[in-house]
């Protein structure tokens, strides 16, 4: 069958809107921030199908003592990566090209240094856990976990000129192949009875996945002629980025506990299930558009004006429609969380529901801190993180005495109007910093002749 635009029976105006669409569909493919997103989300896609699959054989497989024991080690272990995986890149990423070697040799040490910091915390807060479990093993899990830091500097530096040079269909791809096998080989050691330690193991083993990934797909190597960055600034930079990532961390952390504080087990049980069937996805979404952005807002580091103008369409083309999906998820809840979970969970789709509009204007707000980051400005995000998380678990603690669907409606309600206060905030006063009036002597200085307004 003939495709409209080239039957000559076609009519004129449907010859035209196919072509349009064409050309549309072109333009979108051809832009790298949409690659960038459709990269990532190819990555989470199989990311979920292996993850999937080693839940159904966990499920059968681990005793829920198992599970406890483990998930104590992952969320330490998570939580402490906030220190070894954040901060350092983000300013590699926008520094520019004269003054990038220095900074690359003081970044290469500064990443020995934080990585090693990272293990000893993890080691000190495993003493503490295995004194508060009884368990011995708890320690030698959480230590082993560890173990994944003092391999990380050997790829950081490459994995940072990826991201420079907006490589990040290379990581996207790097993390697919290393999160199946991570996930797969959970489920094999699961089945052959490893017990917890089939889910610790596999963080450790496919670590060299990553980093021969790194090394293969980016060649560096320190400059010693360079010299060194001085390391104050980087420091500050790193640190600031850090503490909003660990803000980030306990929002998405301190619910839970709040839930099972104020109304017990059975209410944490439904409010990690209404978590996982449907923020889930959404943070994923979130998390790659906000991964995508950073490279391309700062790579205009030096031109804020043009920064400004790129992060404007970045809203509008990519943020807008994000938080456009995720209200679409929103509204389908209702009739796929029993399809897909079953009948028993059908009476709290509404929460998944109403838990999901809580993500609607994270789109626009992560974008908001990466140009905060782009800026230079990362203490500025710092600030509005800590006002966000403290302001939305407070919000949640106060209503969940009313009940567990008041604590997520309030909860939704108080983060998605203060994310929006803060990125109508931020735009609004890096357009009183950098006005049009920047972009109008840029064009000038191409054409002399046109007439500047003081």
């Amino acid at each position: 069958m003939s495709v409209p635009s080239s039957d000559p029976s076609c009519p004129p105006e449907a010859r035209g809107v196919v072509a349009a669409l064409r050309g549309r569909m072109g333009r979108m493919l051809s832009d790298r921030l949409v690659r960038n997103v459709g990269w990532y989300g190819v990555a989470e896609v199989a990311n979920r199908f292996t993850r999937l699959v080693t839940a159904i054989v966990l499920a059968r497989a681990l005793l829920p003592e198992d599970f406890g024991i483990a998930a104590t080690a992952i969320t330490t272990f998570e939580i402490v990566g906030v220190i070894a995986m954040h901060g350092i890149g983000q300013a590699v990423v926008r520094a520019s090209d004269d003054e990038l070697p220095a900074l690359m040799n003081t970044a290469r040490r500064a990443s020995w240094a934080v990585c090693l910091a990272a293990v000893a915390l993890q080691l000190l807060v495993g003493c503490v856990m295995s004194a508060v479990t009884g368990r011995q093993d708890v320690f030698w899990m959480i230590a082993c976990l560890a173990g994944v830091y003092l391999t990380l500097p050997f790829g950081q530096m490459q994995a940072h000129l990826i991201v420079r040079a907006n490589r990040l269909h290379v990581l996207a791809a790097i993390a697919m192949f290393q999160v199946a096998a991570d996930n797969l080989l959970t489920a094999a050691l699961a089945f052959h009875d490893f017990g917890a330690w089939a889910v610790i193991l596999p963080k450790l083993l496919t670590t060299p996945i990553w980093v021969i990934g790194m090394r293969r797909a980016q060649t560096w190597s320190p400059d010693p002629a360079a010299g060194y960055a001085p390391w104050r600034p980087l420091a500050r930079f790193a640190s600031a980025v850090i503490a909003s990532e660990f803000l980030v961390a306990a929002r998405f952390n301190l619910d839970k506990a709040l839930v099972g504080m104020v109304l017990g087990l059975e209410a944490l049980g439904i409010y990690y299930f209404v978590f996982n069937a449907g923020i889930g996805f959404s943070l994923s979404l979130t998390n790659s558009l906000s991964a995508s952005v950073y490279p391309h807002l700062a790579e205009l580091a030096s031109r804020p004006r043009a920064m400004l103008d790129r992060y404007d369409d970045i809203v509008v083309r990519a943020a807008v429609t994000c938080a456009a999906v995720i209200a679409v998820q929103a509204g389908l809840a209702v009739f796929y969380v029993p399809l897909v979970f079953g009948e028993r969970w059908a009476p709290h789709a509404y929460l998944v529901s109403i838990l999901c509009m809580s993500a609607i204007a994270k789109p626009i707000f992560d974008c908001a801190c990466q140009l905060l980051r782009a800026f230079a400005m990362p203490r500025i995000e710092l600030y509005a993180s800590a006002g966000l998380t403290l302001l939305s678990l407070s919000a949640m603690a106060a209503a969940l005495p009313f009940g567990l669907p008041v604590g997520i409606a309030a909860f939704s309600m108080t983060t998605v109007a203060a994310q929006f206060a803060v990125a109508t905030a931020v735009r609004k006063w890096f357009g009183l910093v950098h006005p049009k009036i920047e972009a109008t002597n840029e064009r000038s200085a191409r054409h002399p002749n046109a007439t500047v307004t003081p």
